[in-house]
């Protein structure tokens, strides 16, 4: 059922082809988002379906006295002290380092910071980083920037080659 990030951007495009690079970037990255929600949700119901125990954030039902009582104390969100490397290194052309774990990849998802218990938007404020900075690697994003505009070049050839043939 999931989709792969491959069919994220395809959607993102057709839906955006005519906007700007940045803006189908910033939509990828939010479909890509509420495409994690769903399968984490969907991951719920089967479980639930299964018979499986659900985990306690979603079956709580006690009385609100009951549920301070029985509440397990919070982990701690991650704070400075946290991070085994520095945030101004962790991004470079072949690789984006998790700052909390030191786990590398092409990029750092909004699910691999829940494990932290961290979000994307709060992750980039513990690191320093801005609200626009990308938590890919310099030649993934490339690589992404580089298929959405062949894509928007093949969709333009594309409409040009219609209008010629029904003119």
């Amino acid at each position: 059922m999931a989709l792969e990030d491959k069919d994220i951007l395809n959607a993102v495009f057709n839906r955006f082809s005519d906007q700007p690079v940045e803006f189908i970037m910033a939509q990828y990255e939010i479909a890509k988002r509420m495409n994690m929600d769903i399968e984490r949700r969907l991951s719920e119901r089967q479980a639930c379906e299964a018979g499986e125990p659900l985990p306690e954030s979603v079956t709580k039902t006690a009385a609100p006295e009951e549920e301070k009582a029985q509440e397990a104390p919070k982990s701690r969100k991650p704070d400075a002290g946290d991070l085994v490397c520095k945030p101004e290194e962790a991004i470079t052309d072949a690789y984006i380092k998790c700052c909390l774990c030191g786990k590398e990849s092409s990029s750092l998802t909004s699910r691999h910071l829940a494990q932290h218990g961290i979000s994307v938007e709060e992750y980039k404020q513990l690191c320093g980083y801005a609200e626009d900075q990308k938590l890919m690697s310099g030649n993934f994003e490339r690589k992404m920037r580089h298929n959405v505009q062949r894509a928007q070049q093949a969709r333009m050839k594309n409409l040009r080659e219609k209008e010629k043939s029904a003119s």
